[in-house]
């Protein structure tokens, strides 16, 4: 395996985790204080990351055809 196809993998895992952060904290109570816009801004961020890691899993895949 190459050295960047390694960082690749060690990123989306990476990045998978604050995916689970992110979305334990959205549908936490912790976030009822928020407006309704830094709540909109956080769904979106979320929806970011997941497309994110969806693009690094396709490369990861190719990775290993």
């Amino acid at each position: 395996m190459e050295e960047y196809q390694a960082r690749v993998i060690s990123e989306k895992s990476d990045l998978d985790q604050k995916i689970v952060r992110l979305s334990s904290f959205i549908h936490s109570n912790r976030l009822n204080t928020a407006d309704w816009e830094e709540r909109f801004r956080l769904d979106r961020q979320l929806a970011i990351m997941m497309e994110y890691s969806k693009v690094l899993r396709n490369r990861i895949e190719n990775f290993l055809q």
